[in-house]
């Protein structure tokens, strides 16, 4: 064994119960130090001869780790909520590559994300939901909006469907508004009128603020 320890470690037909007692006759103790901030462990080894060697290796990850979805794509999902809605921010971490904390499990490699695992991301993390996000810059309910523009709230839906005023999803089918400062649109008989016509002419008149700006 002292002169072809490697060779009969290294013999695919060695059984690992075999590995164990070659193990036993060469080493003396082994004390092991965990460094949970570095995610490490230090292995001291102290053999039969009374040498010493110290090995630094990664700790394995606990069940609940191997399964917890990494801190930057935490991060991502809170950046992404400024923009998009869950559906949208799943096929985002879809497309470039990410995959939730389940892919960890045993047969479930393949797992994807979805609107429901964003939003229990959200929950689970705490992270302000667009909602708020969207409240605090200013949007409106629909019945804000209607109230605002002295107008109904079908009237509200149209005019975000045509351009009018601006829409922004908060999640799902769920609206908030973004009332212009200034200009404010205002009802007319759309007989006379159209509302497709009224969206164009505004478009144009912006375009051409911009070119003279």
């Amino acid at each position: 064994m002292t002169a072809d320890f490697k060779k009969l470690w290294a013999d695919p037909d060695t059984p690992n119960r075999e590995r164990k007692r070659l193990l036993a006759h060469i080493v003396e103790d082994v004390t092991l130090v965990k460094l949970p901030a570095k995610g490490t462990t230090k292995v001291h080894i102290l053999f039969k001869g009374g040498k010493t060697q110290t090995l630094t290796t990664i700790s394995p990850k606990s069940s609940s780790q191997q399964i917890t979805t990494q801190p930057g794509v935490v991060e991502l999902v809170d950046r992404l909520l400024d923009d998009h809605v869950y559906s949208e921010i799943a096929e985002l971490l879809n497309q470039q590559g990410y995959r939730p904390g389940e892919a960890g499990r045993r047969g479930r490699q393949d797992a994807r994300f979805t609107p429901l695992r964003v939003a229990y991301l959200v929950h689970q993390y705490k992270l302000r939901p667009r909602h708020d996000r969207l409240r605090e810059r200013g949007m409106l309910t629909k019945q804000e909006a209607a109230a605002r523009l002295n107008v109904q709230e079908q009237t509200v839906t149209r005019w975000a469907k045509h351009g009018l005023i601006a829409s922004h999803a908060s999640n799902g089918h769920h609206y908030l508004y973004e009332i212009p400062d200034g200009d404010l649109p205002r009802k007319q008989c759309s007989r006379w009128n159209r509302l497709i016509d009224r969206a164009a002419a505004r478009v144009q008149s912006a375009s051409h603020a911009k070119i003279v700006s």
